[in-house]
């Protein structure tokens, strides 16, 4: 559901005082609302209706509150719509049941309007970062990614977007399985989320890409500081993902695409800083394919680095000293 248009909103409730209430809390341009008296014209109009939420009466003819709700969420096109269940009993058993069979929240009659609606804006809230949120990481994922860098372009807003990505991750991932991949990919989600938090704006956005990619929407101003300290962090910790013997030696043997076998180093990290600032976008997409360009570049330089993008004087910052000559050498970082 596009958060410009209006909630479809499907009430089921064999009273018509009840659905009279419900309906009226909710008379404003931001829904759209449809009834249903029994059970069974309840599943029909979920069929025919497509809503966003539907508020559910327990006691209802032909078909109870209960049937109708396990029926929604054991479908696969209904199962991510969220119900609210609604009863005049007060017994925790009632609760019980309709919380096991899927219901989403729960109401006794009688009930706050005003509390309705807003439960109603908390589930479609929670439906919609759920629906685009990454499965491992629970980040936002690319739709919300997308949007919200839009949102700054059309809000004309200062940002900077930090693309984040790993160096040798398929090498790790396909030497020491998919189990201690994923807790790679966790880890570096919460290396991110800490320096945000540490150095960035309360507002500021973190997304999950997929795989080992990530973005971060900030302001130009905080940039700096917050990349540095995912690096630090990155780069004092990877090694105990890593046995002895491999950090040892400081690299993983294993074959490239074109199955010749080489050595890899020890993952690392790349950050390409894409701002507005010396730039007019019109469409994320504009954005994400100067990030793309800018990783291409920094990808080549060993050890963890972010580089931003400006078209007279690009700042490289890096972990080591081997750097190219053309870019300006990096801020110090705390603890390198």
């Amino acid at each position: 559901m596009n958060s410009t248009e209006q909630t479809k909103v499907l009430i089921v409730d064999d009273d018509p005082d009840t659905r009279d209430i419900i309906r009226l809390s909710l008379n404003s341009r931001a829904y759209r609302i449809s009834e249903a008296r029994t059970g069974v014209e309840a599943l029909e109009k979920v069929n025919a209706y497509d809503p966003d939420i539907v508020v559910l009466d327990i006691m209802l003819p032909e078909k109870s509150g209960m049937e109708v709700c396990k029926a929604l969420k054991e479908s696969t096109k209904t199962a991510h719509v969220p119900v609210i269940m609604l009863t005049a009993k007060q017994t925790i058993h009632d609760k019980v049941e309709g919380l096991n069979i899927g219901a989403d929240d729960y109401l006794v009659k009688p009930f706050d309007p005003l509390e309705l609606e807003a439960r109603i804006k908390a589930l479609l809230r929670k439906m919609r970062r759920d629906l685009y949120a990454n499965p491992l990481t629970h980040l936002p994922g690319n739709v919300p990614i997308e949007k919200e860098i839009q949102r700054a372009i059309d809000e004309q807003r200062s940002f900077a977007a930090l693309f984040i990505d790993l160096d040798n991750f398929k090498v790790y991932n396909d030497n020491y399985g998919y189990a201690a991949g994923n807790r790679i990919i966790k880890f570096c989600a919460q290396t991110i989320l800490d320096s945000v938090k540490r150095f960035g704006n309360a507002q500021d956005f973190v997304g999950h890409i997929g795989g080992d990619d990530f973005v971060v929407l900030t302001t130009p101003d905080k940039a700096d500081q917050i990349c540095q300290e995912i690096i630090r962090i990155f780069d004092s910790l990877i090694p105990i993902q890593y046995n002895e013997e491999d950090v040892t030696r400081g690299y993983l043997i294993s074959e490239d695409r074109r199955g010749e076998v080489k050595k890899f180093p020890l993952m690392t990290i790349s950050i390409a800083v894409i701002t507005n600032e010396n730039n007019q976008f019109i469409h994320h997409l504009q954005v994400a394919e100067k990030a793309a360009e800018l990783k291409r570049h920094i990808k080549k330089i060993e050890g963890s680095k972010y580089q931003k993008d400006r078209r007279k004087s690009p700042t490289l910052a890096l972990k080591n000293d081997t750097a190219d000559p053309s870019l300006s050498a990096p801020p110090a970082m705390d603890g390198q």
